[in-house]
């Protein structure tokens, strides 16, 4: 099973301060720009396995992380920028129509930095990977990264709060997690009914049909955190923030080896959550419902959210999420949200630093081919 990434990163300058990531994308051409000026992706490409994976990861991390630093900039591994004020976007077409349609809501789409898990689409069993990464979607936890919007502490996982609860506006099912599927036709349906309804909202507030069109397809036009990818022939997991990265690669490692019982065993929808020789079950969607409400306000701090996620296979004592780390204050202020912004940045050029002595042939060898 194939595994790739996009991390989205906030870049600030030496103050801490949200800078434009502009310089930086300007010199390094794999690097993609995000409708969000002071944020990058970083997207590697298909690995075979999780080392491959890390050793992709740590060379684009840290070529991005040089060339930051030569432009006064910083990569920050945060959910959200803790404590900003209205984020400067692009103003290309696609984001002047998000604009349109969804209105201010759209503004606090550009407070969160998530990741993003492609995984290839296995022949025969892409509606129980389907269903299996929507039971997933409480793991998001495992990873938290920040538990602060805009300086008021509003969830133990504030990017999902914000962006499943307030990106959206009339539109939620753009940004929600969809409930299970019979079959990929019946998925397909509801990216095709979601699509039209945006893109008709769209033409009536006066957009030409014709520059829609050019710019939104149903593939691309859902922002829900599993989304089928027919263009890669890869199903996308969007629910991660993004954190340092060990602890993403830990969370990828444990997905894939809870996919990869998928084409042995059968997916159950109902039952008592778990993993038998011949069974993966998952819980009915309406608890699952209930068990990512309590993963958003209270992470792993809920006993019963640790439960189910140990349930699935995970090992939750082994995850540190920088959200608990961040206090549990009702407000902060922005110098402490900048002072934060540069300590878990240099965190990240910490670990990135250790990464590459860890796996320094790799690095030698990719980088020379690079070349």
């Amino acid at each position: 099973m194939q595994l790739s990434l996009e991390l989205e990163y906030w870049t600030v300058d030496d103050t801490g301060a949200l800078a434009s990531a502009r310089p930086v994308l300007e010199r390094i051409d794999d690097l993609h720009a995000e409708s969000a000026d002071p944020m990058l992706e970083i997207v590697t490409d298909p690995c075979d396995d999780v080392p491959e994976l890390r050793e992709e990861v740590t060379v684009r991390l840290r070529e991005a992380i040089e060339v930051a630093q030569e432009e006064g900039r910083h990569l920050v591994p945060l959910g959200t920028p803790l404590n900003a004020g209205p984020v400067t976007t692009s103003d290309g077409p696609r984001t002047r129509i998000q604009r349109e349609v969804l209105g201010e809501a759209f503004e606090n789409a550009t407070h969160c930095a998530g990741t993003h898990l492609h995984v290839d689409q296995i022949e025969g069993a892409v509606t129980d990977q389907l269903n299996l990464l929507t039971a997933l979607d409480p793991a998001f936890a495992l990873v938290a990264s920040s538990s602060y919007n805009q300086g008021h502490n509003v969830a133990a996982c504030a990017r999902s709060h914000v962006y499943r609860q307030t990106c959206y506006g009339d539109h939620p099912q753009l940004g929600q997690l969809w409930p299970y599927v019979e079959d990929v036709a019946e998925w397909d349906d509801r990216i095709d009914a979601a699509f039209d309804q945006f893109r008709r909202q769209a033409l009536s507030y006066g957009v030409e049909p014709a520059t829609f069109d050019a710019h939104f397809t149903p593939e691309d036009s859902i922002w829900a955190p599993v989304r089928l990818r027919e263009k890669f022939d890869t199903i996308e997991w969007r629910a991660p923030d993004v954190a340092l990265p060990g602890q993403i690669l830990r969370l990828v490692e444990d997905i894939r080896d809870i996919l990869s019982l998928v084409p042995d065993r059968r997916v159950e929808i109902g039952g008592r959550a778990g993993v038998t020789t011949s069974t993966v079950s998952i819980p009915a969607f309406d608890r699952l419902q209930q068990y990512v409400k309590l993963a958003i306000d209270h992470g792993l701090e809920d006993l019963t959210i640790r439960r189910y996620l140990e349930t699935m296979g995970f090992d939750t004592a082994a995850y540190r999420p920088i959200s608990a780390e961040l206090g549990n204050t009702s407000r902060m202020s922005q110098e402490r949200a900048q002072w934060l912004r540069l300590r878990y940045a240099d965190r990240l050029e910490r670990e990135v630093e250790a990464l590459t002595v860890e796996q320094s042939p790799a690095w030698t060898e990719m980088t020379q081919s690079a070349r």
